[in-house]
């Protein structure tokens, strides 16, 4: 007899035992969730606060390098797992942290240094914060490479650039010969920086350069107009040297000489173009007087020189008298002005010099006779006839 057990009949299924686990109790379960939950929110700060010391300690060590920076302890930055509850399988327990949840002031961010300070400042959008706190961030050592940039960007000055480049250029314009250009960099750069004392001294060195070109060209012309005896055209270039420096010899000089002959060229002109002046007897007396400070200021040039001979002739001629015979009927009373009463006579010869004479005709019971005289120079005689025709 067989010791198996006899087969089950065909068609017959097999049916093995499983056995099944009891399900923990509902207030068990919820309490296992809210003990993950809060072990899931611990790790989660824990790694947020490693993450920001290790954001703040990157930071630390570019600014202040150190020989061998120091490892972490793998165990402190890497979370444990955490154990399984009953019932659960291994592979789907999560993990948790090795130690109790930090609390949130542990977490958070160190105070940075001063360096760390200095570059949030040069961040910010306020300069005058950056100026302030910069300076001091670059004493302090060693210095803050973050500081230093942001100290540019904080003080920009361009208006240095432009100054340094129109002195520059106005230095340049002035060793070239060029004082203008030069003085109006150097304008610029006053109205840049009023109170640089380089723009004053620059200045002042640009209007020696421009006067003395200005005292330079007035001499030339003042010389040129001698050349060709522009006694007025020399002394106006003479009195502007003297304009820009009043202590220059040589403009004092030519203003003396080139002054004493314009005078003594529009006298000399006064007399020419007005000869009939010189039937004056005073006036005569001038024009001779004048005629002798030429000779005596020679040399006087060509010009000067012919207007005098010019009045020299006129002298000569208005001073050579000239034979005038005068006739009357030896009744009527003849007097000339300018010469005096001559009395009745027939006939009477005068030496007059030349010019316009009045002879005035008088008797009793007759109206009076006027006549002009024109005395003109040359040798031949003058008649003329005077005598009182009209009764009264």
């Amino acid at each position: 007899m067989s010791l198996r057990e006899p087969s089950a009949a065909r068609g017959e299924e097999i049916i093995a035992p499983i056995r099944l686990r009891p399900s923990p109790p509902a207030g068990s379960r919820t309490a296992a969730g809210r003990r993950n939950r809060r072990w899931k929110i611990a790790a989660a700060l824990l790694l947020a606060g490693l993450a920001a010391g290790g954001l703040w300690w990157s930071g630390h060590l570019s600014r202040h390098p150190v020989p061998a920076p120091l490892a972490a302890d793998p165990a402190e930055a890497e979370p444990r797992p955490a154990a399984a509850s009953p019932g659960a399988p291994a592979a789907t327990q999560p993990l948790q942290p090795s130690a109790p949840p930090l609390p949130t002031e542990a977490v958070s961010s160190p105070p940075p240094a001063p360096q760390a300070a200095a570059a949030a400042d040069a961040a910010s959008p306020s300069p005058a914060a950056a100026r302030s706190d910069h300076p001091e961030a670059l004493r302090s050592p060693p210095p803050s490479q973050p500081a230093r940039e942001g100290l540019p960007r904080a003080n920009p000055r361009p208006a240095d650039e432009e100054f340094r480049r129109r002195m520059a250029e106005g230095f340049a314009a002035l060793n070239a010969g060029d004082p203008a250009t030069a003085q109006a960099h150097f304008l610029k750069a006053r109205s840049l920086r009023p109170e640089a004392p380089d723009t004053a001294e620059a200045l002042a060195q640009t209007r020696n350069r421009l006067d003395a070109a200005r005292i330079e060209a007035a001499r030339q012309r003042a010389l040129a107009a001698e050349q060709r005896e522009d006694w007025a055209g020399a002394l106006a270039a003479y009195e502007e040297c003297l304009g820009v420096d009043p202590a220059l010899q040589f403009a004092r000089q030519g203003r003396e000489r080139t002054a004493a002959l314009v005078n003594l060229e529009q006298r000399v002109a006064f007399f020419v173009n007005q000869s009939g002046l010189l039937e004056s007897d005073a006036q005569l007396a001038k024009a001779e007087r004048l005629l002798q400070e030429v000779q005596a200021a020679a040399p006087v040039g060509a010009r000067i020189g012919h207007a005098a001979d010019k009045l020299g002739d006129l002298v000569r001629i208005a001073k050579t008298p000239v034979p005038v015979v005068i006739s009357s009927d030896a009744l009527t009373e003849v007097s000339v002005y300018r010469v005096g009463r001559l009395g009745r006579f027939s006939a009477r010869e005068l030496s007059l010099r030349p010019g316009t004479y009045t002879v005035v005709a008088s008797r009793d019971g007759y109206r009076d006779e006027r006549l002009e005289l024109v005395v003109a120079p040359g040798p031949e005689p003058i008649r003329v006839t005077v005598v009182c025709k009209e009764k009264v």
